[in-house]
């Protein structure tokens, strides 16, 4: 079956979840889970069996969000769904959520899956508190905190489990639709590419220019999870948590709500773009279950509905395997790990109880 074949078909037809109690007796958090992918996902994992922790911005929103999945699972359901406020965009938020979940569990085992689904589509430049765009604060830096003290903490539990734990990062395949000589030339620059990729100068935000910063902010996540993923591995090579990113592809959830405010063509544009290509979350978001059950072989790895490995790599080839895209997932590496260790308390004592083996391969002086 060819890919624009399989993209018809995943359209209209879900891929097969599996057997019922598959997560029976396990604990799942999916953050960004108040709409849509998250909460579609949620209510996949809760029906599967497990207990879910979902975490919103809002918490009138996250106990909507409860009542909904405990409506869809049912009074025969066992498991227990809680909800924890989370906001990627603020450092705080990432650390008090953090000290949160660890007082809600009995220890680093009993996190079995975290399904990172948290980010944003913005059509308009805004800074956030940190600094940074809006768009990078939340889609790369904040989901690669959030990501790096959840990785500290479960990596810990590896001995007192048969298998790893998951992290699943939703990411996009428009990670690959990226020219990255800019960010070639901006690398040279001396406040570096975070910086200017945050610049409102180089925030291209002309009329069809309707999310300036969300692809460059996937594959900026990409570069950061190929670092998480080394500092997953233990001394002998071996993940001690499976990390792996996925594409749900054009789902119909409310993530372009900003670039519908635009104007009313862009409001008929989102709709209609929504209308013809996009699936549903409940369709959507069976990646991530799917993610979830992948064996250490698939460590590291970006899984889409239709897209082969092999397909995957030779599109990615430009902007991940090409030698000036090494250089460049390097400094991005540096440069938010040493954002966030000026930014983030503890975080460095964290960093520094990952595996040496990691520490080598990502190159001295980087963490």
């Amino acid at each position: 079956m060819d890919a624009p074949f399989q993209r018809l078909v995943g359209r209209f037809v879900p891929v097969s979840l599996p057997p019922s109690g598959t997560f029976d007796g396990q604990t799942v958090l999916i953050a960004g889970a108040s709409t849509g992918i998250g909460l579609a996902a949620a209510v996949h994992f809760a029906t599967l069996g497990a207990s879910v922790i979902i975490t919103s911005r809002v918490a009138s929103r996250g106990e909507a969000a409860k009542r909904h999945i405990e409506e869809a699972v049912g009074p025969s359901y066992k498991g227990d769904i809680s909800c924890l406020e989370l906001d990627l965009e603020s450092y705080e938020s990432c650390t008090s959520f953090m000290a949160k979940l660890k007082t809600s569990l009995p220890d680093p085992a009993a996190l079995d899956v975290a399904i990172l689904n948290g980010g944003m589509v913005n059509s308009h430049w805004e800074q956030s508190e940190a600094g940074w765009e809006r768009t990078i604060q939340i889609n790369t830096i904040g989901t690669t905190l959030l990501s790096l003290l959840l990785l500290g903490w479960m990596r810990e539990a590896r001995s007192h489990r048969k298998s790893p734990a998951h992290i699943v990062f939703v990411s996009s395949r428009d990670h690959l639709y990226n020219d990255i000589d800019p960010l070639v030339r901006w690398s040279q620059e001396k406040d570096g590419i975070l910086r200017q990729v945050s610049s409102k100068d180089n925030w291209d935000g002309g009329f069809w220019e309707t999310q300036p910063n969300y692809n460059i902010s996937k594959l900026l996540l990409m570069y950061t999870i190929e670092g998480i993923s080394e500092l997953a591995r233990g001394p002998d090579g071996d993940p001690l948590v499976v990390v792996n990113s996925v594409c749900p592809g054009m789902v119909k959830t409310d993530i372009g709500r900003r670039i519908a405010t635009r104007s009313w063509i862009h409001a008929i544009g989102v709709w209609l773009t929504l209308f013809v290509t996009a699936k549903t979350a409940d369709s959507g978001s069976r990646i991530c279950v799917t993610a979830a059950l992948k064996p250490k072989e698939n460590h590291g790895e970006f899984f889409n509905y239709w897209m082969t490995p092999d397909m995957y790599r030779g599109q990615a080839k430009s902007v991940i395997g090409s030698d000036k895209a090494r250089a460049l997932q390097k400094q991005v590496w540096k440069e938010v790990i040493d954002e966030l260790k000026s930014n983030v308390p503890g975080l460095q004592a964290s960093l520094d109880k990952m595996c040496q083996p990691a520490m080598d391969t990502l190159g001295k002086g980087s963490i």
